[in-house]
C-alpha cells in the first residue's frame, strides 16, 4: 500500500505542475459560478408564503367577504397599513358602492424589485377570489365550476425556488470534475507510459494492479482538491450558507461520481494511443455528459425524451440526487438508488479500465 500511495505522489506532482490545470480547476469553475448564476449571489428566499396584505379601509360586510375569499385560494392574510411585498388597499365606499352596482377600485401594489413566481401566483389567486365573489353576489352562484384550474404544488421540502450561486455550484463541480479528471488523468497516464516510466514500475511488487489502483487513488486526490477548492472559494467569495448536512452529502454524492470519471479516464487513456486523441475525447465526452446531464440548464424544461437521455446518463443521476438532497430537502435514503447507480457503472468502467489496461510504450 505504501508503493501505491509513493506512486499516486508522484504522479500527482506532474499534474499539479501543470499550470493549466489550476485554470481548469479554480479559475473556470469560479467564473462559471459568477457567470451562470445570474449574477446573483443568493437566491430569494424571503416572503416564500402567498402572503397578501391588506389596507381595509371599509370595514363591512362586502370586504369581509372578499377577504374570506381571498382566504380559499390559500393567500395568507395579514391586515396591515405598512408597505409589504404586496398589498391590496379596500377603499372605505367598496361595500357601499357594490351594493348600489358601481364601478369600485381595488388598488393592487408590488414591490417590483421582489416579483418573482410567487408574486405571479398571488395575482393569479387575487384574480380568481375576485371573480369567485362577484359572481356569487350578482348571479349567486355559490359553487362555480371551473373550466381551466391551475395546480401548483412543491417538488419538495425545500423552503425557496433554488436559483443563484447555491444553484449553480453543484452543477458546475459535476461539470469540472468531468473536465480535469478526464483530461488530466488521462494524459497523465499517457505521458507515463510514453516515457517508459509503467513498464518499469510494472515489474516491481506493484504489478499492474498496483499501477491502476495508484493512477485511480491519483484521479480520486484530484477530485477531492479540485471540491475542496471551488467549493470553499465559492462560500467565501458569494458568503453561501449551504448547512453543514447539505455540504456532507455535497461530497458524498461527488466522491461517488468522482470514483466512476476516475475510472472513466483511466479506460479511455488505455484505449488511445495519442497525448492528443485523448484530450480530444476528454473534451467532447465531458461537454455531452455535462449538457445531456442537465448541468448546463434545469432538466425540467427539456422535452421528455431528453429527460429519459439524462436518467441513463451517470451525470443525470447524479444531478438528481444533489437537487434532491441540497434544494428539496429530502432524506438520505431517497437518494440511495442514485448512489447504487453510479457505484454500479464505476464499477463497470473500473473493470473494464482493468481489463484493457496497458503499462507498455505503443
Amino acid at each position: 500500500m505504501n508503493r501505491i500511495l509513493k506512486f499516486s505522489f508522484i504522479e500527482l506532482k506532474i499534474i499539479l505542475k501543470e499550470k493549466s490545470f489550476y485554470f481548469w480547476a479554480l479559475i473556470l469553475p469560479i467564473a462559471f459560478v459568477f457567470i451562470f448564476s445570474g449574477l446573483n449571489s443568493q437566491p430569494e428566499k424571503k416572503d416564500i408564503k402567498n402572503i397578501l396584505y391588506i389596507t381595509n379601509n371599509d370595514k363591512e360586510e362586502y370586504s369581509r367577504e372578499l377577504i374570506e375569499y381571498f382566504k380559499r385560494e390559500k393567500l395568507i392574510i395579514k391586515e396591515s397599513n405598512k408597505k409589504g411585498l404586496r398589498r391590496i388597499i379596500i377603499p372605505e365606499d367598496f361595500s357601499v358602492k357594490l351594493k348600489n352596482e358601481k364601478k369600485v377600485n381595488l388598488t393592487f401594489r408590488i414591490n417590483s424589485e421582489n416579483s418573482n413566481s410567487y408574486t405571479i401566483h398571488a395575482k393569479i389567486s387575487i384574480y380568481r377570489a375576485i371573480y369567485k365573489f362577484l359572481i356569487n353576489k350578482y348571479f349567486d352562484i355559490k359553487k362555480i365550476k371551473e373550466i381551466l384550474t391551475i395546480k401548483t404544488e412543491w417538488a419538495g421540502k425545500s423552503s425557496y425556488i433554488p436559483g443563484g450561486v447555491i444553484h449553480q455550484l453543484p452543477a458546475t463541480l459535476i461539470t469540472f470534475l468531468l473536465f480535469n479528471l478526464l483530461i488530466f488523468g488521462g494524459t497523465n497516464l499517457v505521458k507515463l507510459r510514453q516515457r517508459g516510466m509503467l513498464e518499469r514500475y510494472v515489474v516491481t511488487p506493484m504489478g499492474k494492479r498496483g499501477i491502476w489502483l495508484g493512477m485511480f487513488v491519483t484521479n480520486m486526490i484530484v477530485a477531492f482538491l479540485v471540491i475542496n477548492a471551488v467549493t470553499f472559494i465559492t462560500i467565501l467569495l458569494f458568503s453561501i450558507n449551504f448547512g453543514f448536512l447539505s455540504l456532507i452529502y455535497l461530497y458524498i454524492i461527488l466522491i461517488v461520481f468522482s470514483g466512476f470519471v476516475s475510472s472513466l479516464s483511466i479506460f479511455i487513456a488505455s484505449l488511445l494511443k495519442r497525448f492528443e486523441s485523448v484530450i480530444g475525447v476528454s473534451v467532447l465526452l465531458a461537454n455531452v455528459l455535462a449538457a445531456l446531464g442537465g448541468c448546463w440548464w434545469p432538466i425540467e424544461i427539456v422535452p421528455d425524451f431528453m429527460k429519459k437521455i439524462a436518467m441513463i446518463l451517470p451525470t443525470g443521476w447524479t444531478m438528481e440526487a444533489l437537487d434532491k438532497i441540497m434544494f428539496y430537502k429530502y432524506s438520505f435514503y431517497t437518494i440511495i438508488n442514485d448512489l447504487i447507480f453510479l457505484i454500479i457503472i464505476g464499477i463497470i468502467f473500473a473493470l473494464l479500465s482493468i481489463k484493457y489496461f496497458k503499462t507498455d510504450k505503443v
